[in-house]
């Protein structure tokens, strides 16, 4: 199996997020991960989940969010 048979043997997220980079908190968390958006704001303060904070802004960039769903 080549390295882009292997990428789209197994899909980590839904194939409507194809051509994102980075997400907002609530996408990550709430839409993506199921989370409420308190608990989704909790882990990226904590580092739970893989977020930068930009200004007043978190950002959650797509290869990080995929390596923790990929475990």
């Amino acid at each position: 199996m080549t390295n882009s048979e292997s990428t789209t043997a197994w899909r980590v997220l839904d194939q409507r997020w194809d051509g994102r980079s980075t997400f907002t908190v609530e996408e990550a968390g709430c839409e993506i991960l199921g989370l409420s958006k308190c608990s989704a704001y909790a882990a990226a303060n904590s580092g739970e989940l893989p977020a930068i904070r930009v200004g007043r802004r978190w950002i959650v960039p797509r290869h990080a969010l995929e390596r923790m769903l990929r475990g």
